[in-house]
């Protein structure tokens, strides 16, 4: 049952981090071509890009402590993260696929903090590719 419950929180951090990012980057595109500046539009959307992986970053961190202190679904190779910010600072190594191994889950958690680094090299290369495409527009229009 605890295989399900984990299964159900990973496609939930998926589905849930890439629609955000969808909605988010089809907003930053919209907004980024009405400019008539290119700089000021491209340092508001890298802004923007930074904050919406900083949120995503927080879906995970938030279903890392779910899982943790009230689904019990895992470990943390024995220790306890006792304030949310170290649940932040784990879902973003995790996110950005840094494997510092500093922690090492322990039961069902494993499959979340596997999938984790999949969808977040996905969306961070998602955002780079739409920074280059952003620029190379601009490029090509003189802006």
């Amino acid at each position: 049952m605890n295989m399900l419950i984990a299964i159900t929180l990973t496609f939930a951090a998926v589905i849930g981090s890439s629609s955000l990012h969808f909605e988010a980057i089809q907003r930053l595109d919209k907004l980024a071509r009405k400019s008539t500046g290119a700089y000021p539009a491209l340092l508001f959307v890298i802004c923007g890009l930074i904050g919406l992986h900083l949120l995503e970053i927080g879906i995970y961190a938030a279903i890392f402590h779910l899982a943790d202190q009230t689904l019990s679904l895992g470990d943390f190779g024995g220790k306890a993260f006792p304030s949310s910010m170290d649940y932040f600072y784990y879902a973003a190594e995790a996110y950005a696929s840094l494997g510092y191994n500093n922690v090492i889950p322990i039961g069902e958690m494993r499959l979340i903090t596997s999938i984790t680094p999949l969808n977040g090299l996905l969306l961070l290369t998602w955002s780079g590719s739409f920074l280059f495409s952003l620029v190379e527009d601009w490029r090509g229009k003189g802006k």
